[in-house]
């Protein structure tokens, strides 16, 4: 377990408890790793000759997201001289906002950002997004920060980007470290941080991130709405885990990344393979992935734009030494299950964040899988989520 096992009970944030963050900041670490390990175990019940999973606590159980959304709502019942709130959803009311005045999960100059970009608000007299007249600018401001490398970036979304733009920028970079400035618009009625169209208005467009591991390290470009994990350091022991299993194959071994996002595993594992072949649906998340190996110097790196279900059959014919899968909260679609109980390629790294359909995929996967190691890796302290990575064999 982490070091900070032992971290005291005493709650740091001022809006626990009507927050929907950090529902479990009361709990000693130890004890949320605890119980952790249990809610993996619970999920994975009924499966065969389970081993004991070994569990890795976070290096930083505070500070430690490089990536936050904030929410703007309007006030009501309206309050004279207050234009709007900035924060998040209050816990089991996902129609308002809680108007944050401090957050102990991104870098500690975020909380005045808040305060700066919604006093700018107000100056301009920007009005925020009303979801339910579907009317207003202001809806999301999304922060992404690189932790071991001084970049940070800044995404404001808006309905149309009709905003005082020198003034907004005035605004970030009077109190918070930005190198890059974006301008985001959504037009769509849901209420995502998703932007139809992004202009940059400072820096690149993009922030770069590094992860270093015992034996080498890697460079990321991360875009806006390209996936990366958000707890970085975590990320450096849960890919380094995969590293050093993949190191366990011979040197000449083709490993396959489905659902590979930006390249953060793919990239991770190419000192350590023959040949990384990556797979994902998400054209601008490939983008990053190709400019990632590129960036690295990585000649052995290929991805795919694809559906995995699509791609998967015609990739397992590269006789892969392993297949890495990463997939969303739903779990393997069920063509992929299908695809590699048929193909059984001879191990599956199968990383999840969400321990139900990871129970339910390993149970599918168990007529031809025994499950060999399991470790719990937490990336997301004071919370309920949990990684779960499990090296699959193929039962001969």
């Amino acid at each position: 377990m982490s070091a900070t096992s032992s971290s005291p009970t005493s709650v740091r944030c001022s809006h626990f408890g009507t927050c929907g963050g950090c529902s479990h900041q009361d709990k000693a670490y130890d004890v949320q790793l605890a119980n952790k390990r249990e809610k993996v175990l619970a999920a994975l019940a009924g499966l065969p000759d389970l081993p004991a999973p070994s569990v890795i606590g976070a290096p930083d159980i505070w500070n430690y997201r490089n990536k936050m959304e904030f929410s703007f709502g309007d006030v009501y019942p309206p309050v004279p001289g207050k234009w709007l709130k900035l924060g998040m959803k209050p816990k089991g009311r996902w129609y308002e906002i809680l108007d944050l005045q401090e957050c102990h999960l991104p870098s500690p100059e975020a909380a005045a950002l808040l305060a700066s970009v919604r006093a700018w608000a107000e100056r301009e007299k920007v009005p925020p997004y009303n979801s339910h007249k579907k009317e207003g600018v202001l809806r999301h401001l999304v922060l992404r920060e690189a932790k071991n490398r001084p970049e940070r970036m800044v995404l404001l979304v808006t309905t149309n980007g009709q905003i005082p733009k020198p003034s907004f920028i005035e605004a970030v970079q009077g109190v918070y470290p930005a190198t890059t400035i974006l301008l985001g618009s959504n037009v769509k009625a849901s209420d995502t941080a998703i932007s139809d169209s992004i202009e940059v208005l400072t820096g690149t467009g993009y922030v770069t991130e590094t992860l270093y591991f015992p034996d080498g390290a890697v460079d990321y470009r991360i875009s806006p709405q390209s996936f990366f994990q958000t707890n970085t350091k975590g990320t450096e022991a849960l890919y380094g885990l995969l590293r050093s299993w993949t190191r366990e194959l011979s040197s000449q071994s083709t490993v396959l990344d489905l659902y590979c996002g930006g390249g953060g595993i793919a990239l991770s594992l190419a000192g350590a393979a023959k040949k990384v072949v990556g797979v994902e649906l998400n054209a601008a998340a490939v983008a990053d992935a190709k400019a990632n190996a590129e960036r690295n110097g990585f000649k052995n790196c290929e991805f795919y734009c694809a559906p995995v279900e699509t791609l998967l059959p015609s990739m397992l014919d590269l006789n892969p030494a392993a297949v890495v899968v990463d997939p969303p909260r739903a779990g393997l679609h069920v063509k992929a299950s299908a695809t590699l109980l048929e193909m059984a390629p001879p191990i599956i790294f199968y990383v999840s964040c969400n321990p139900e359909s990871l129970g339910r995929d390993l149970k599918l996967l168990s007529a031809k899988y025994a499950v060999e190691r399991l470790v719990v890796v937490d990336l997301f302290p004071h919370t309920d989520h949990v990684e779960t990575v499990a090296r699959l064999v193929r039962r001969d």
